[in-house]
């Protein structure tokens, strides 16, 4: 698969197995998630061929002082804009590549090999970096297109249920936002390389017509504001995949409440996100956290202007952009799924 993103060329390339090629006669570096790296030790250096460095991928670390180290490493080995700067990793790992990628030198070559499934549907497509700061998730970011994104599913025979759950989490998200194949593709739980290729497709048809995430790309945040806010107040103990799920399941009372859709409506998408066992409610434990510092975190939200900015659904399979006056509504519905 090919795609434009602003002129930029992203070619996704599937891998049955491990055999990846690099021209020999091309500079390139590799940051790599250290665990990636141990399970596969074997299998990844017959392709590494260039100085590599290894990243503990949490997120505490998608930093900005892990970031540092990186410039140090590419400093240590001579990195320029001809250096090809390949990330191979889960999402963490691919964001903080094409981070570091996109700022080293006004931005340098990439190219990124996802090894989870929300990687590989989610943080390696469509162009976004980004790292953590103060607290706050993807608070500093860019918009750089790796040239080269190769999948190989393989990887995901070694993921933990809760890795797998993060990506399904992902794949219904774009199966609701817009009505095609892939929403009935998850529900007949058919062979998972093509539902990979399907929410990639979907995902970049959207990217190729707003990369910088002004338009039509917001829809892509569903169930992420609400996301956003579980990920900070548990201090990121709460995936990504749960946090998303719980956030559908928000996005959809809330818009029941609203009287934007009707009962049997929340009860289909409720019923995608149980059919793959993703989260509907959270440990109380953080309940308190989120009322004392729910509402800081929502007005920090990247997306936030004057008014807050989420996206709601208006039908099945239709989403759009609302604006809402008042946070609390918002934290309230959040509320209601600690138990």
């Amino acid at each position: 698969m090919e795609y434009f993103l602003y002129e930029k060329k992203t070619e996704i390339i599937f891998q049955n197995d491990f055999r990846i090629v690099f021209p020999k006669e091309i500079k390139k570096v590799f940051l790599i998630d250290k665990k990636v790296y141990q399970l596969f030790e074997n299998k990844l250096g017959k392709i590494i061929d260039g100085a590599s460095f290894f990243i503990a991928a949490s997120e505490k670390n998608k930093s900005l002082t892990e970031v540092r180290k990186i410039y140090d490493f590419f400093k240590k080995h001579n990195v320029n804009r001809s250096t090809v700067i390949i990330g191979i990793g889960g999402g963490i790992t691919t964001d903080i590549t094409a981070f570091a990628a996109s700022t080293y030198m006004r931005g340098c070559r990439l190219v990124l090999i996802p090894t989870t499934f929300l990687a590989m549907v989610d943080a390696a497509i469509g162009g976004k970096t980004a790292i953590n700061y103060n607290g706050i998730k993807n608070n500093i970011g860019s918009f750089y297109p790796a040239g080269k994104v190769i999948i190989v599913p393989e990887f995901l025979k070694t993921l933990p249920e809760e890795e797998m759950k993060n990506g399904w989490a992902e794949c219904i998200k774009i199966a609701l936002i817009k009505r095609s194949p892939l929403f009935d593709m998850l529900k007949s739980k058919i062979n998972i390389k093509n539902i990979i290729e399907k929410a990639i497709e979907l995902k970049l048809e959207i990217c190729e017509k707003d990369l910088e995430d002004r338009g039509e790309r917001r829809l892509l945040n569903l169930g992420h504001t609400f996301a956003h806010i579980l990920e900070s107040v548990s201090k990121y103990e709460i995936s990504h995949g749960t946090a998303v799920s719980v956030g559908i399941r928000a996005a959809a009372k809330l818009s029941l409440k609203l009287g934007l859709i009707n009962v049997d409506i929340n009860e289909k998408i409720n019923n995608i996100l149980n059919l793959y066992n993703l989260a509907g409610y959270e440990d109380a434990k953080y309940l308190d956290a989120l009322i004392n510092k729910g509402e800081f975190i929502l007005n920090q939200d990247k997306k936030a202007g004057l008014k807050l900015n989420i996206v709601l659904f208006k039908g099945f399979q239709e989403v759009f952009l609302k604006e809402i006056d008042d946070s609390k509504e918002v934290l309230k519905t959040l509320e209601d799924f600690f138990e």
